[in-house]
Order: structure tokens, then C-alpha cells, then sequence
């Protein structure tokens, strides 16, 4: 009896470190900041030069369970696969691929002046 309580223990424990294991990333991101200005700064920008735009809904990108994603701008979007490891993520349009890192609830694509970060 002892030998299957700590079997039933084991597979359990191993389930759970393995939930852990295929982190769900899927959900909404909106843009946080681009080429380091926050989303208020750019706000306030648009804002003085009378354009009428809601920059935190500019850009948007939409990871789905399946591994799609859909990157919506301003009235156009775009779709294609995601791959994540670890920390590092992939989207792929048309063949051609973006790297960016995923930590948490903040999804960041490229570097430096091309830098776009989203929050979940």
C-alpha cells in the first residue's frame, strides 16, 4: 500500500512540475512603449499635433494556445506562427521571422529605435 501512495505522489508531483514546464503565454499584448517612449509620451505627441489616435490600442498582438498569432496596426492586421523557448520568442510572417523575448506579462520585439514593447 505504501508503494502505491508514494507512486500516486510521484506521478502527481511530476504533473505539476510539468504544467509548469509548457508556460501559457497566450493573450492580448498592447504596446507599452516604442523605441523607448512610453505609450503616455507618445500619447501626449499625437495629441499636440491634433491627431486623433489611441496609441495603446496602435498595436496590438494576440498569442493564441495554438501557436498563431495575429499582429493587429492601427486597421490592419497580419497573421502567422509563434515558437517559444524559454524566455525567447519567434513570430513568423510570410517566412520571415522576428525574435523577441517573452518574461512574464511583457512581451519585447526587437533593439534599440525599433524596440516595441506590449503588456499583457
Amino acid at each position: 500500500m505504501k508503494k502505491i501512495i508514494a507512486t500516486i505522489f510521484m506521478i502527481t508531483t511530476l504533473m505539476i512540475l510539468c504544467v509548469g514546464c509548457g508556460k501559457d503565454v497566450s493573450g492580448t499584448y498592447k504596446l507599452s512603449s516604442l523605441a523607448g517612449q512610453s505609450v503616455a509620451d507618445l500619447q501626449k505627441t499625437y495629441d499636440e499635433m491634433g491627431v486623433n489616435i489611441n496609441v495603446a490600442d496602435m498595436i496590438t498582438i494576440e498569442l493564441k494556445s495554438d501557436g498563431t498569432f495575429t499582429m493587429k496596426m492601427d486597421t490592419e492586421s497580419e497573421s502567422g506562427t509563434y515558437t517559444v523557448d524559454g524566455e525567447k520568442i519567434s513570430l513568423t510572417i510570410d517566412n520571415e521571422t522576428e525574435n523577441g523575448t517573452i518574461k512574464g506579462d511583457t512581451l519585447t520585439i526587437g533593439s534599440g529605435s525599433e524596440e516595441m514593447v506590449f503588456k499583457k
